[in-house]
């Protein structure tokens, strides 16, 4: 092993993966799973394990497209655990908080939430005192006072905050933890777009297996919003790790009031908010390894 490669690897980001995959033809979200490529394409990380959590779709459903990308894309050997199936499991252990629990235990992570909340909020609720082994925690929520999350011109009624909103009371948890929280939102991810023709040139294994369902949803997101492309959500998460210099972020202050989760000038978390053109390039680098 080259001196290079060996400092590489002890420079890499200690990461857990929490997601809620749905990737499947039929107009599904496939950003989770451009989200899970992204991250196995990308040096700076080692992933220690993946967690499953309901959200895009129903918890087997997302646990059978969860595991297969694992087993199809991602490290040898990478565990795939089960966890919440509803809001009403906060609180109550599943193999993946008692996977993530155990962990932590054992070493210091990152974590990237990038579905709702519960997962990772019921080990910090059983178990706070592993809020001072994690590094850092990356999720795909928030909003600014009034904001709207519209897509397009033919878009009737905007997007939920969806990771939030299933979940409201797991993001209490991580806001009260005290752990280095980091929002990648809905305002960073409508500054990307991936077009059509662009994602048509990634032939790699994984983006062939997930080409028909990214067809799907280009089309969806042209048939419902007016749209020529869609914004990765998720990939703005995993950017916050590895191509963090192209994003820009600030310190807000973060607070749950009427049902929103909302960030205002002051501190307490990290909230992405725009992107360099570089993002872009650097994410279909990344897919198209």
């Amino acid at each position: 092993m080259s001196i290079v490669l060996a400092l590489a690897l002890m420079a890499q980001t200690q990461v857990w993966i929490d997601t809620d995959p749905s990737v499947a033809p039929g107009g599904k979200e496939v950003d989770d799973g451009i989200a899970l490529l992204q991250a196995f394409a990308s040096p700076e990380l080692k992933v220690r394990g993946v967690s499953i959590v309901f959200g895009n779709a129903d918890l087997p459903t997302a646990s059978k497209i969860g595991r297969e990308i694992v087993s199809k894309f991602g490290p040898s050997g990478l565990p795939v655990h089960i966890g919440a199936s509803s809001a009403t499991d906060l609180g109550r252990e599943t193999a993946a908080s008692e996977a993530l629990a155990r962990e932590l235990r054992q070493r210091r992570l990152t974590i990237l939430i990038l579905g709702p909340a519960t997962n990772v909020a019921t080990v910090l609720k059983l178990h706070p005192e592993l809020a001072k082994q994690i590094d850092g925690m990356v999720a795909v929520a928030g909003r600014r006072p009034g904001q709207l999350f519209i897509a397009g011109p033919k878009q009737q009624t905007p997007f939920r905050d969806l990771n939030f909103e299933l979940d409201t009371a797991a993001f209490q948890v991580l806001l009260d933890s005290g752990a280095p929280f980091t929002l990648a939102p809905w305002e960073i991810s409508s500054k990307v777009w991936m077009k059509d023709s662009e994602m048509r040139k990634l032939n790699t294994p994984g983006m062939k297996w997930m080409m028909p369902a990214v067809i799907d949803w280009l089309a969806f997101w042209k048939d419902k919003f007016g749209a020529d492309g869609f914004n990765p959500f998720d990939s703005l998460a995993v950017g916050a790790l590895v191509d963090r210099k192209d994003l820009i972020c600030s310190p807000m202050s973060a607070r749950i009031e009427k049902a929103q989760f909302l960030v205002t000038p002051g501190k307490g978390v990290t909230y992405c908010y725009d992107v360099k053109p570089g993002f872009k390039a650097d994410l279909l680098r990344r897919l198209g390894k």
